[in-house]
């Protein structure tokens, strides 16, 4: 099909572009939506990657345009979505309208699509702001086993499993308590960082008052994002009331990878290298 497309759309001569278009929409894309409501329920990332370079040379013919356009831009340009997310609508669909079959929990959204959604008017009072030692961007503020201190790591990871945020609890050198979620696989990492983030708080908030929480995080856009009194993130804004309130609540970057026992240690101390959020989205 690709070259019997090639072949009526040459360089600068053949049909014109709204009948390439038209062509892929109601002949090509038909073909490859076959019996996609018993494939392409959830597609996993390796299926999302091989629909995607089928679809790219179809959409490079229609468009004439370099082979070093970015995919992303064809489709936008063209107003085509992605072939995976096209088939995933499509047989969601049929099984819920056609087929009356309802759809498999794995692929139920158990996280909100606003994690990043815009948020307007004032957080709070511009007096307020976070005390200075509750915020660093320091390194050296990383893992100290102290008495008084209870230290929680968070990540939110991606990868071709899905993506994950979990955050754990360390107390003398012992897991002592641990999160994880599976998130959208349509949400980002910044957003899988900010819900650790929040559940972590949400956490320590609720712990004993006589002692002091230090929030271990290993992405610095989201403490800036939610030490922020002006952001606009409704995450980000929830994130900021806590510590506020509640002033023994301490969050400081840790760079990740770097030996820091929290931070790279596996549920069973076996697997290094492996983030608690990674480890989840297996």
């Amino acid at each position: 099909m690709q070259q019997n497309l090639k072949r009526i759309a040459g360089g600068n001569w053949g049909i014109s572009q709204i009948h390439r278009w038209t062509l892929y929409k109601t002949v090509i894309e038909r073909m490859l939506a076959h019996g996609s409501s018993a494939w392409c329920l959830n597609p996993k990332f390796k299926m999302k990657r091989k629909l995607s370079s089928i679809q790219r040379p179809f959409l490079l013919h229609i468009l004439r345009a370099y082979r070093t356009t970015p995919t992303a831009e064809l489709q936008t340009i063209l107003g085509i979505p992605p072939l995976h997310m096209q088939l995933q609508f499509e047989a969601r669909f049929t099984s819920i309208y056609l087929l009356r079959v309802p759809l498999p929990p794995i692929i139920t959204d158990t996280q909100p699509h606003d994690l990043e959604m815009k948020a307007t008017g004032w957080s709070t009072h511009p007096s307020e702001h976070l005390k200075p030692n509750q915020i660093s961007f320091e390194d050296g503020e990383a893992y100290i086993d102290r008495k008084g201190i209870i230290n929680i790591f968070t990540d939110g990871s991606k990868t071709e499993h899905g993506i994950g945020a979990a955050f754990c609890v360390l107390t003398n050198d012992i897991w002592a308590y641990q999160w994880s979620a599976k998130l959208n696989d349509n949400n980002t990492v910044f957003q899988a960082e900010l819900t650790a983030l929040h559940e972590a708080v949400i956490y320590a908030s609720h712990l004993p008052n006589h002692n002091t929480y230090k929030i271990h995080v290993d992405n610095r856009a989201s403490i800036m994002a939610s030490s922020n009194s002006k952001s606009t993130n409704e995450t980000a804004r929830k994130i900021f009331k806590i510590p506020l309130s509640n002033p023994r609540i301490k969050v400081s970057w840790v760079k990740a990878h770097a030996g820091n026992i929290g931070n790279e240690r596996a549920p069973t101390g076996k697997r290094r290298n492996t983030t608690w959020a990674t480890l989840f989205t297996y």
